[in-house]
């Protein structure tokens, strides 16, 4: 099983969703949070650091330690919310580059294209996970679940207004 973690700011609402799938890309788990509007007071303590505060430590650490399902690896597009060994970070590069592959990051060749793969500082890229991606992106369409996460919390988001 592998994780999608995105954590979004819409219409000054910060919420995030948790879709874990099987290798065909079925759904086994969506966990979402509530969103979370801050206070003018929280905008002036938080000041900068607010949006990181919430996205890391409030929405995405809760939504993982929410979830019943453990995926082998959950992927991210927002490099801020590498803060643990099994996250992975994954862009599609825009032209297909050489592969290479350094402590912390890789960039793998797919069908199509060239994925930028990276985790966290202090953490290695190991061989099994770049396996894990690579037979996953044989099966579906690795960065789709993305926006299937991303319309979900536009759905939420506008659902909670009525």
């Amino acid at each position: 099983m592998i994780g999608y973690l995105a954590v979004s700011k819409i219409e000054n609402k910060h919420l995030g969703g948790l879709l874990v799938v099987n290798e065909l890309g079925i759904p086994v788990e969506f966990k979402y949070s509530e969103p979370v509007t801050p206070t003018k007071l929280q905008e002036i303590i938080y000041g900068s650091s607010l949006e990181y505060y919430l996205h890391v430590e409030i929405i995405a650490k809760g939504l993982i330690q929410k979830s019943e399902s453990r995926p082998e690896v959950i992927l991210v597009q927002d490099p801020n919310l590498l803060f643990d060994k099994n996250i992975v970070f994954v862009s599609a590069l825009p032209q297909s580059v050489a592969e290479k592959k350094e402590s912390s990051e890789a960039i793998i060749n797919l069908p199509g294209m060239s994925l930028k793969i990276m985790v966290s500082e202090g953490f290695k890229l190991d061989d099994a996970t770049l396996e894990k991606i690579r037979e996953l992106a044989s099966k579906i369409d690795i960065l789709e679940p993305f926006d299937r996460v991303e319309k979900a919390l536009i759905y939420v988001c506008e659902s909670q207004e009525k």
